[in-house]
């Protein structure tokens, strides 16, 4: 009988799964042996242990990039070690092992920054499991919102968010090492007549190619940013002269010049650069921004295409009587500025049931103007808090108007600036205008940033805790940008999330924002929050946010925003809709 071929053993394939590393940091032998034997009983081998008795030098430890999540013993230096992470803004999440559950101690923690705890005698297999994974979860979803709300969504360049960061951080790195940091703020010269002329598909194209060309340009130490239109920014840091960043403005000029095909087409377009350098023109964001600006407006008043730095004499320009900033003081002082109204619609209903309220603000000569051509120049002039009250007021008239229409169970919402809030006389202001009104508060909807919050929390909480008693609802939009823990949800009188329009845009053929959506849609029903989707512009973002449970939006597929007096209509047509839908 012929011997029998030797089979081979059957293959065991583990399903594949991503291995993370957690750091303990504990002197006690017993925290590393019981904690170790646990990560090694988690299915799937996913986690892997890295252990440290000693916090000599913490700080490198929790910025190692190998690094996924930390267990750490609380101790004396514990709170001072959260605080240094938190200044070096570091994502890793921090979980502290403590010995009893103490609500002061776990309150005063959070605020600290730690992203959870785990108590000593009650270390379970499966709530260690649970508390890892959730806090890993959450990290990368906030590397993966910071990367897409930093981002400008068609060039790739930084945003308005991410530059302001950016900036801010280059002029520290000036101060520390003592060089000088130059900023360039460009303009195209009459691009909107390529928008007119070829439409804005290839005016896209042009701000594309236009963004690659700059990069070029660019040291691998320089940056760039999109300040929004045809507008960008480029950081150069460790500039040696005037004579340097000469030198490289007139390449990016000349490199943007160059023809370019549209349409099939040899199309060419100048710019106006403006530079400020820090800190000789300003030591401020603000009043660096505002220099470069001015410098930019200076160069495009001569006819354009040209370069200049800003100096002594045009400070005028930035107070003068002919400057943006005159004319936006005027505005101020005249109330030039009014309120349109975008419709935020319930995706089970289709019925109206809020309006965000968005500034528009009426030029005596440019007729009316949306917030991208003034509204960051307000912020930088410190005008937003004055204009900040008027549109509560505006906004308050708006719902004594709509009950009047019986549409009193409309809501409207009021963006908030941080130099709002932070006023002192704030809450009293409120109540003011409020009572004078005779506008039902509990209709008024607050939208805060986490960005706004994270700058004072404590004191920002005392003025929402002390508004919602009056009946005010407050929102938490761009929800994820400020990447903190998320005590500040739970301990917030927030009662909705908003979903910016970057992470709709491209619904449902971009995975990247179909996770960030789904993420804070479960994150709001987990909180028993309210999510809304803004910037909603097709029916597959439609299907796309109401099969995923989304329950309200706001965007161009329902309305762009408009005046008040034409919201009957608008109430008139969805209702129609609704019909046509059931009888087809």
């Amino acid at each position: 009988m012929p011997c029998d071929r030797a089979r081979p053993a059957p293959v065991t394939r583990e399903p594949c799964v991503d291995q993370h590393t957690v750091l303990i940091i504990s002197e006690s032998q017993a925290d590393h042996l019981i904690l170790s034997a646990s990560l090694q009983r988690a299915q799937n081998g996913r986690f892997k242990l890295a252990s440290s008795e000693s916090i000599e030098r913490p700080l490198e430890a929790l910025m190692d990039p190998g690094i996924d999540a930390v267990i750490m013993a609380y101790g004396p230096e514990t709170e001072y070690l959260l605080r240094l992470a938190q200044k070096n803004e570091l994502t890793i999440p921090i979980i502290l092992l403590l010995e009893e559950g103490d609500d002061k101690v776990i309150a005063r923690i959070r605020d600290c920054g730690a992203q959870d705890y785990l108590v000593r005698g009650q270390l379970q297999d499966a709530l260690v499991h649970r508390v890892l994974d959730y806090s890993i979860q959450l990290k990368q979803a906030r590397e993966k919102i910071q990367q897409l709300s930093h981002r400008d969504t068609l060039t790739g360049a930084l945003n308005r968010v991410g530059f302001r960061a950016h900036l801010e951080r280059a002029m520290d790195r000036s101060e520390r090492y003592g060089f000088n940091t130059a900023l360039l703020y460009i303009n195209m010269d009459q691009f909107a007549h390529i928008n007119d002329h070829y439409g804005e598909a290839d005016g896209d194209l042009m701000i594309k190619t236009i963004s690659r060309r700059l990069i070029n340009k660019m040291r691998s130490t320089d940056s760039i940013a999109r300040l929004g239109g045809d507008e960008f920014a480029v950081v150069l840091e460790d500039v040696s002269s005037h004579a340097d960043v000469e030198l490289i403005a007139e390449k990016m000029l000349k490199s943007i010049s160059a023809p370019m095909i549209l349409s099939d087409q040899q199309v060419s377009v100048q710019a106006s650069i403006g530079a400020a350098i820090y800190p000789e023109d300003g030591k401020e964001f603000s009043d660096l921004v505002d220099c470069a600006r001015s410098a930019m407006q200076q160069a495009k008043s001569v006819n354009g295409g040209k370069f200049i730095r800003f100096s002594d004499k045009l400070a005028f320009d930035v107070s003068g009587n002919n400057s943006l900033a005159a004319q936006l003081r005027t505005a101020v002082r005249k109330n030039q500025f009014e309120l349109h109204y975008q419709p935020r619609v319930d995706l089970a209903s289709g019925d109206l049931v809020g309006l965000e309220a968005l500034l528009r603000w009426n030029h005596p000569d440019r007729g009316l103007l949306c917030p991208g051509e003034f509204l960051s120049a307000c912020e930088d002039m410190g005008l937003m808090k004055t204009i900040g009250y008027q549109v509560i007021q505006h906004a308050c008239s708006a719902l004594v108007w709509l009950e009047e229409e019986g549409l009193r169970t409309v809501d409207v919402a009021v963006n908030i600036s941080f130099s709002q809030i932070q006023d002192d006389r704030f809450v009293d202001i409120v109540k003011d205008i409020v009572s004078r009104s005779g506008a039902n508060p509990s209709r008024l909807e607050f939208e805060l940033t986490e960005t706004t919050i994270l700058k004072s929390p404590g004191a920002i909480k005392a003025r929402m805790d002390e508004l919602r008693q009056l009946g005010i609802a407050f929102s938490l939009d761009d929800f994820g940008t400020g990447f903190s823990q998320l005590s500040h949800l739970t301990e917030l009188p927030i009662s909705a999330l908003k979903i910016d329009a970057c992470f709709v845009r491209d619904l449902p053929n971009n995975p990247h924002q179909e996770a960030v959506c789904n993420m804070i849609i479960e994150m709001g029903r987990r909180l028993g929050m309210l999510v809304v989707a803004e910037g909603t512009e097709t029916h597959e973002q439609v299907e796309y946010l109401r099969e995923h449970n989304c329950q309200q939006v706001q965007g161009f597929y329902f309305s762009p925003a408009i005046p008040l007096q034409q919201l009957p209509r608008f109430v008139q047509e969805q209702r129609f809709k609704r019909r046509e839908k059931m009888l087809s």
